[in-house]
């Protein structure tokens, strides 16, 4: 076991460093660790700087298929950790994951690859992209101490392809979730006007289509149904839906665009129900978590990343992936509910996240991990709560 207490986390934005990760952050600094955060610079590098968080920029061409820009992500890596000189290192997102454990293993730093979610690893069309992606994949995973994952069927995928070995397959439940920071407003009500509202990342494979279709028919039956859409708009993936079409949209009346926002609870303490009927390879969805914390009920589809923390007909519904129909069943099923029993959805929501999903259950997954490969205290590990 190494005496040095550095520790690296990779990701491909700053944006999920510092929205999902910076309460583990925080743990570890707590713990006499030196963390040092690798991303890209975007709007949410500054935040992580002024948290005291030791940062280190990168690019990465996310959507680039061009090898010498994945070889240089490469050589970036080997820099950076050559310069810093770690004891232990997280990657997490595809390019990190195999670019950033070949970087380490090259240094003889342990390295634990968090695969967050397949997105569309295996939709490539191109047969040889696709063979070359998993065969990258298997040398990162050898190269790699670990490889987490955040759903069974993720960790179930890779072993049966065998890209990676069971026994270096575990799964964690998420990030976590802050169970304190997404609490609900005190006498939340579900009565008056049903607000159904869309959240996340807008990009048709989330099922915004079919959430705004949904809308049209429900809102043509019960006219005072409000359905809003609030999230942020990805320019550089090619599947992202474009402002134009948002403008379409609203001009038909069925749906408002909120804009984007960096903190969601005011929106869903407001909202009547999530819908989120995303098709893509989630990992497990955050915004879900957020919204079962929140005593908000959620309409969802049954689709990795998603069904893990629906129980169907408990804390919310589970609709079958790119089924406009079956999507408006269940948003009038829901509209139909008396208020006591959305009441009691919201509470089970939020009593299955502070069992399952809390933060600092997962910190302490980390912790006791991190203990393999470096000293730690694993004792007395308390919850953190964003300030």
């Amino acid at each position: 076991m190494s005496n040095n207490k550095k520790i690296v986390l990779v990701s491909n934005t700053s944006w999920s460093l510092y929205n999902f990760r910076l309460g583990l952050i925080r743990a570890l600094n707590k713990k006499g660790y030196e963390v040092t955060v690798v991303a890209p610079r975007d709007s949410f590098t500054s935040k992580l700087i002024a948290e005291g968080i030791f940062y280190k920029e990168i690019y990465i061409k996310n959507y680039s298929i061009n090898p010498f820009d994945d070889l240089k992500i490469i050589l970036q890596l080997s820099k950076i950790y050559k310069s810093v000189k770690p004891g232990l290192i997280f990657h997490y997102t595809i390019k990190p994951n195999i670019y950033g454990s070949i970087a380490a293993f090259t240094h003889r730093i342990p390295s634990i690859s968090v695969t967050t979610g397949l997105g569309h690893l295996f939709e490539f069309k191109n047969i040889i992209l696709r063979w070359v992606t998993l065969f990258l994949y298997r040398i990162s995973a050898w190269m790699s101490k670990e490889m987490w994952f955040l759903n069974e069927n993720d960790r179930d995928i890779f072993v049966y392809k065998r890209i990676v070995r069971a026994k270096k397959a575990k799964i964690i439940k998420g990030e976590g979730i802050n169970t304190l920071w997404f609490s609900p407003r005190k006498n939340k009500h579900f009565t008056g006007i049903s607000r159904f509202i869309f959240a996340g990342r807008l990009i048709w494979d989330k099922g915004i289509n079919e959430y705004v279709e949904a809308a049209k028919i429900v809102k043509d039956k019960y006219p005072n149904t409000r359905f809003e859409i609030i999230g942020f708009i990805d320019q550089s993936n090619p599947k992202a839906v474009s402002y134009q079409q948002l403008t379409d949209w609203q001009k038909e009346k069925n749906i408002k665009y909120l804009g984007e926002t960096t903190d969601i609870r005011p929106y869903l303490n407001k909202a009547s129900c999530l819908v989120f009927p995303s098709y893509y390879r989630e990992g497990i969805s955050r915004i879900l978590m957020e919204a079962a914390s929140m005593e908000t009920p959620i309409i969802t589809t049954d689709n990795v990343g998603c069904r893990d923390l629906v129980d169907d007909g408990v804390n919310g519904y589970l609709v079958q992936p790119k089924s406009v129909e079956d999507l408006v069943e269940k948003i009038e099923k829901f509209i139909h509910l008396d208020p006591e029993d959305k009441f009691v959805m919201g509470k089970l929501g939020r009593k299955k996240m502070v069992k399952s999903f809390e933060e600092s259950l997962i910190i302490t997954e980390y912790l006791k991990s991190i203990a393999k490969y470096l000293p730690i205290d694993i004792k007395n590990v308390s919850k953190h709560v964003h300030t």
